[in-house]
């Protein structure tokens, strides 16, 4: 049974001399871009963590290490950075689940259940949280004010570690593996599985032997993207880890950031530090990648992708992610939208309570026509350019398999061994400084960039594994009958990674929508995005006016997600 995933397994072809030159000058040019765009930032950052001057002078000194890892908070950071990172492995687990009943089973109420994870994944994660606070915090909460008049206690403590990874699980985690590994379960020739069920195995068994082995490299890129992004995010940290005294990795750097004058040399030490940890991490992604390259799903002679049969326990299934859902994504979303519509945010038992004043007030304001015009163009542009971008470099990587393609899969994770903010930093630094760039400061264009950057590792990753899965035979015989490089990408590779193309546009888009680290300090006030208006006035004690904005982002996500899945699921095999 373990020899099942050998079917997808294809010989490559010797390419031609003519193939070998292009795939040549395609990895060439995707090293130059990968090049200017990930290695000048980190650069710059681990060259300022050897500067003890500050950024007006170079005065080269390992004092920023000493003082960053001499500090017992930045070790206790780290501590809990790695601790709240099991969430990762966690959620891989409940994902692959999720994804398999949605794909393979295809549950009653799937097309709901998929939209509405995808729904929880381009919720707002910071009035998200501020939500869950209003019906968690220990001391006034709805369900613990409820709780304590039941059995005379709180039923949760929400600023402790488990109320941090119950946040970052049912907000953002969760659902996004799961988007991420259902487009590998899509692909996934059915008939495989068949032979499982017809040589006696027990569904359990199917699974862990022939289901989870062919989506490994999905479920992989998934498992390291959510541990890499366990170490960067820091709101949810910041507002439910600062009132319990936890601090985290990001936390600590935000906080350098933030100090006056603030400690940037100490901030990018650290930075450093991580970053050597994740590119380990990356090499031994790469090298766990290897194992799998000849596992293809899709080959040459046709794949079957009926679903299984339903049972009793499908149905049950079905209700428990349905409860899930009302639990997890609308109860916080309701409170969310109630908080809009009241005087006071989560005040709702004060006489008169109701107003649409903020509404009013947020439509009617300038300043948000300006922000969701720029989070458009910017989502638009950025989607656009990354998607093809992401293609090219995962193509290079995969399927060209010249020489430095390792280093390339390499290069392109380290956007994320900076922490946004960091990140943020380093390209208004790189942009003020050079000449005829400065010209751009104060348009979309640094935006783009960044949004671009920042998702590369995800985005390049999602889509090389969705070429894995593609037996290069299928290429092979475009090339044979007289394509072109260019052309078999067009006509045959692009068409059979769709599904996957729709889902990395979607997140990109939705990065425009949620980012608020990355661009904060590339924005000027004619460029500012949704995030960060909704952040400005959650900041400025406006939460009424941030769950307002919260909640047009959230619907203006959805809608652009929706006709993105659709078509996606149209093109696909």
């Amino acid at each position: 049974m373990a020899d099942v995933a050998e079917a997808g397994r294809a010989a490559p072809a010797r390419p031609t001399a003519g193939v070998r030159s292009s795939r040549l000058a395609l990895s060439a040019a995707c090293l130059l871009v990968v090049g200017v765009l990930c290695i000048a930032p980190v650069a710059w950052i681990v060259v300022n963590s050897f500067n003890s001057a500050g950024l007006g002078a170079f005065e080269p000194s390992l004092q920023p290490y000493r003082e960053a890892l001499g500090n017992p908070r930045t070790v206790s950071s780290l501590g809990n950075s790695l601790v709240l990172s099991v969430r990762a492995p966690i959620a891989v687990a409940i994902a692959f689940v999720i994804a398999w009943l949605l794909v393979r089973v295809r549950i009653p109420g799937h097309r709901v259940i998929e939209y509405s994870l995808w729904f929880s994944f381009f919720l707002p994660i910071l009035p998200i949280t501020v939500g869950w606070t209003l019906l968690l915090d220990p001391s006034h909460g709805l369900i613990n004010e409820a709780a304590r008049s039941l059995i005379g206690q709180p039923l949760v403590d929400l600023y402790s570690m488990p109320g941090i990874t119950w946040v970052h699980l049912t907000a953002s985690t969760v659902p996004i593996m799961t988007i991420l590994l259902a487009p590998a379960l899509r692909a996934m020739d059915a008939s495989l599985e068949e032979a499982g069920d017809m040589a006696g195995a027990s569904t359990a068994s199917t699974m862990r032997r022939i289901t989870l082995p062919l989506v490994a490299p999905a479920a992989i890129t998934a498992l390291l993207a959510g541990f890499v992004k366990s170490l960067e995010v820091f709101e949810v940290e910041q507002i439910l880890g600062i009132p319990a005294g936890i601090y985290v990795y990001s936390t600590r750097i935000y906080n350098l950031i933030r100090t006056v004058p603030p400690d940037y040399p100490q901030a990018m030490a650290l930075s450093t530090i991580i970053l050597g940890l994740l590119l380990l991490v990356a090499l031994a992604y790469s090298r766990a990648l290897r194992h799998f390259e000849g596992n293809a799903t899709i080959t040459g002679r046709g794949v079957r992708t009926r679903p299984r049969l339903r049972t009793r326990r499908a149905m049950l299934a079905s209700a428990l992610l349905f409860a899930g859902l009302g639990v997890g994504v609308f109860l916080p979303f309701g409170v969310l939208v109630l908080g809009s519509f009241t005087k006071l945010f989560g005040f709702f038992f004060i006489r008169d309570p109701w107003t649409v004043s903020h509404w009013a007030a947020v439509l009617g304001s300038p300043a948000f026509i300006d922000a969701l015009g720029n989070s458009i163009l910017v989502g638009l542009a950025a989607a656009a350019i990354g998607s093809v971008l992401y293609l090219g470099l995962a193509w290079a990587i995969v399927r060209a398999r010249v020489r430095g393609h390792e280093v390339l899969s390499l290069l392109t994770w380290l956007p994320w061994a900076i922490p946004g903010l960091l990140l943020s930093f380093a390209f208004l630094s790189i942009v003020l400084s050079t000449p005829l760039v400065s010209e751009l400061h104060g348009t979309v264009v640094p935006l783009v960039v960044v949004l671009v950057v920042a998702m590369m590792p995800l985005g390049v990753h999602l889509i090389a594994s969705s070429l894995m899965q593609l037996s290069p035979e299928l290429e092979e015989a475009a090339t044979m009958s007289g394509a072109s490089t260019w052309a078999t990408l067009r006509r045959v590779t692009m068409p059979l990674v769709a599904p996957m193309l729709a889902s990395v546009f979607v997140l990109i888009f939705m990065a425009t929508m949620r980012d608020i680290a990355a661009t904060v300090l590339l924005a000027t006030p004619g460029t500012r995005t949704m995030p960060l208006l909704m952040f400005e006035y959650a900041t400025a004690g406006r939460q009424e006016a941030a769950a307002v904005v919260g909640v047009l982002t959230s619907a203006i996500a959805l809608a652009i997600t929706a006709i993105a899945l659709r078509l996606g699921l149209r093109l696909g095999v």
